[in-house]
């Protein structure tokens, strides 16, 4: 019976290996829950939100994520606006960048974007007529022919056929009028040259004539503008009317035949034909709690469907029936990243974090765990005894226990969870930690970090004892650390053999103790370099991260890129220790120091101890164990990163999986390494068989670290060997000669690096 269930068991772990992401692709983990416009589609609600665009199905109430890597070509959506005319979405991109979405296909526009202007390239708005659309920027108007895809025109209609900020357009009748920074510009649509300047005018006649207009609304004949946000006018004859005086805050106006909808400061109108006020909309029914503190910013109204609105704290809002519904693709809490920690199949993130001269953001309290595709969140909401607290920067597992958690804040103190359940509030009060503050709880924790016995280490800035220790009896003793007490400190790394590595950031270098305490070192980072033709001795002492590769090696991550100490045990020995700056090859002869024009932000090993390492400006590295070798460089213009500037890097050394925290959200990318294991037991082939469709990797996984793996035919002829990557290996299906391999069963023989243990596995391979 026991054999059964295993092999139930090894049958439904191909199925979920065989169905997860592969090796080479990307993944977003974005948040939805920021709204910030909504379009109506007819069948399909289209919203769009910090953390990209989404649509949902009236009819089958799905919903649906299109992002770039499902086809949008860009990242910050600023504006959407559907055209039933042409059954298109167009999206407008903070970077000026604009897709036209249709049913099955996406097409991109970016000659805004990559048109050479001096000024405000802003898109600020998007207008329908036929099939032209008319894109409101920062200099001016851009029409673009839908037909034929491609720009028209471009409007320059300020004094003299200078560039002007256009807010908003409209046409009602044969006139266009544009909202812009300096009043309402018009001009006859039929005129045959709207490109020269002279053929538009000023609105002399409206109050603030000179003003900003942020909004201009074609509404039951009549024609509404908005004055900076907050005064509507609408057209009567020659002259303009105060509008709905008991409106003060208009972010959004949105018309339709019968009904005009104006989006407030947390209240949103609907106003119908006779001018009078059809609805309002100052809280959402059934939507949690704290359902008045709506965020609203654009929404639509739909005589059929209802009215939908883009809120900054609940998504999409249907405000229709009671009760009203929030809706937006699962995904963390919102994109602020500031620590990734990655604990076996568990992700967690802290959002907090500090300033440059590492004082408090003051971030409200909270992180989040992703584990099994789902996301759990810990606020002050679900835990009032995280008021206080500010900042969330580090959390760690217990080694022996991975709902053992301990979370630190840059203010406010040290919590203990177990099993999501608040344990623990250490303070100055009940621990060695210290205040920040005189006569305030303020106890600033920089990082965290276990010992092989089970002890919590802990940094604690700008007090005397910067360290402190939680041992595993419940104990509490606190260090004094030669010259670096009363300042800040950062992450603590704690080394195969137990000796704490505290990093003293904005160049007050690192301090080591050793396994017991009796022993610390105040160790100046310097490193040395010599590759034959040039010797340097840098000062590497504006530290941003460290990380212990598997050989023992310390590896810290600079402002002026990467410093190792491949024999750190030697700080016990020598009077002054050096760093070594590794050597890349940049094939054009001569060796370079690492990223030595690079901050390196963060620094984590995956399984064939290679190293990820993030920076602040130029993305994401992967680097060969020994630093001598550039495999991958990915950055925002030839991968889906996000933005290059990396403020955290997390692996999943069971599936290989990389997170990787940047300043506008999380990727992951599956890498093609992950943990060695000690036999070979576990070994997976997948997938298995390999049918004549598929062109992905075959990947070997579950082997021992640097295992020998040769693949040969049913007559022993080899057709490919390789080194594992720490615990997996890849096969493209080829032969030693390139060429894809025939229909048959292969053999794949596994041997550890030493040669002394072995493993057969099959393969059906099917061309």
């Amino acid at each position: 019976m026991k054999k059964h269930i295993f092999t139930f068991l090894l049958f439904l772990s191909i199925i979920s290996v065989s169905s997860a992401q592969k090796i080479g692709e990307w993944k977003e983990f974005l948040s939805f829950s920021y709204a910030l416009d909504v379009a109506d589609g007819g069948e399909k609600i289209y919203c769009a939100a910090q953390g990209g665009l989404f649509y949902y199905n009236i009819i089958d109430n799905s919903i649906q994520k299109i992002n770039r890597l499902t086809g949008l070509n860009d990242f910050n959506i600023t504006s959407i606006e559907y055209s039933p005319e042409n059954q298109l979405l167009m999206v407008a991109y903070k970077n000026s960048n604009i897709d036209l979405i249709y049913d099955n296909n996406i097409i991109n526009l970016s000659d805004i974007k990559r048109k050479s202007i001096m000024g405000d390239k802003s898109i600020n708005n998007i207008f329908f007529r036929g099939s032209e659309a008319y894109i409101s920027c920062g200099f001016g108007i851009v029409v673009i022919n839908l037909e034929k895809q491609e720009v028209k025109d471009t409007y320059l209609i300020g004094n003299e056929g200078s560039q002007i900020a256009v807010y908003d357009v409209d046409i009602s009748g044969n006139t266009i009028y544009a909202a812009t920074e300096e009043g309402i510009y018009f001009a006859d649509i039929n005129s045959p040259n709207l490109l020269d300047y002279r053929n538009w005018s000023r609105i002399s006649s409206i109050p603030h004539f000179n003003e900003k207009y942020t909004e201009i609304e074609s509404f039951n004949g009549n024609i509404i503008a908005v004055w900076n946000g907050s005064e509507m006018y609408l057209k009567n004859g020659e002259s303009w009317d105060r509008y709905l005086s008991y409106i003060n805050t208009v972010r959004n106006l949105s018309g339709t035949e019968n009904y005009l909808t104006v989006t407030g400061n947390k209240i949103v109108y609907i106003i119908d034909q006779n001018h009078q006020q059809f609805a309002r909309i100052q809280s959402y029914p059934g939507i949690e709690a704290i359902q008045t503190n709506i965020g609203t910013l654009s929404a639509v109204y739909n005589e059929n469907t209802g009215l939908w609105i883009a809120d900054y704290n609940f998504g999409l809002v249907k405000a229709s029936g009671e009760p009203f519904e929030s809706i937006y693709p699962e995904g963390p809490i919102d994109n602020k990243v500031f620590c990734l920690y990655a604990n076996d199949n568990d992700l967690w993130v802290a959002s907090g974090g500090y300033n440059a001269s590492w004082d408090n953001n003051w971030t409200p309290p909270q992180f989040q765990l992703f584990r099994e595709d789902s996301w759990s969140y810990f606020t002050r909401n679900e835990i009032p005894e995280m008021g206080g607290l500010s900042d969330v920067v580090c959390m760690i597992a217990n080694p022996a226990d991975k709902n053992h958690l301990f979370v630190g804040a840059w203010g406010g103190g040290l919590l203990e969870f177990q099993n999501g359940e608040l344990l623990n509030r250490y303070t100055e009060n009940n621990s060695s930690l210290q205040t920040a503050i005189i006569n305030q709880p303020y106890v600033r924790i920089g990082g965290l970090d276990f010992d092989s016995k089970g002890n919590l280490w802990v940094t604690n800035a700008d007090v005397p004892d910067v360290l402190s220790v939680l041992y595993a009896n419940g104990e509490w003793e606190a260090f004094s650390l030669p010259n670096i007490s009363q300042i800040k400190t950062g992450k603590v790394l704690v080394t195969q053999n137990d000796d704490k590595w505290v990093v003293a950031p904005r160049g007050h270098n690192i301090c080591v103790v050793n396994n017991d305490g009796s022993q610390k070192e105040y160790l100046q980072v310097k490193s040395y370099f010599n590759n034959g033709e040039t010797e340097l001795i840098t000062d590497m002492n504006d530290i941003f991260s460290i990380a212990e590769d598997q050989d023992g090696a310390i590896w810290i991550g600079t402002s002026k890129g990467v410093a190792v100490y491949f024999n750190p045990e030697r700080i016990w020995e020598s009077e002054f220790l050096y760093a070594t700056q590794p050597s890349l090859d940049l094939n054009d002869g001569l060796y370079h120091p690492l990223l030595q024009t690079e901050t390196v932000t963060a620094i984590a090993v995956d399984g064939a101890n290679r190293k990820w390492m993030g920076t602040a400006n130029s993305g994401i590295y992967l680097i060969s164990a020994n630093g001598e070798e550039e495999i991958h460089h990915f950055t925002e213009d030839n991968s889906p990163l996000l933005s290059n500037n990396i403020t955290s890097i997390a692996i999943n050394q069971i599936s290989g999986e990389v997170f990787i925290g940047t300043q506008d959200g999380i990727v992951s990318y599956m890498g093609d390494a992950i943990e060695g294991h000690d036999t070979f037991e576990n070994v997976l082939v997948y997938p298995n068989p390999v049918r004549e469709t598929y062109d992905g990797p075959v990947v070997i996984t579950g082997l021992m670290e640097e295992s020998d793996i040769k693949i040969t035919d049913i007559s022993g002829n080899l057709v490919y060997n390789t080194t594992s990557l720490g615990g997996q290996a890849t096969w493209d299906g080829k032969n030693l000669n390139g060429n894809r391999v025939k229909t048959g069963v292969y053999l794949i023989f596994l041997s550890d690096k030493n040669g002394e243990k072995t493993h057969i596995s099959k393969l059906l391979f099917i061309n």
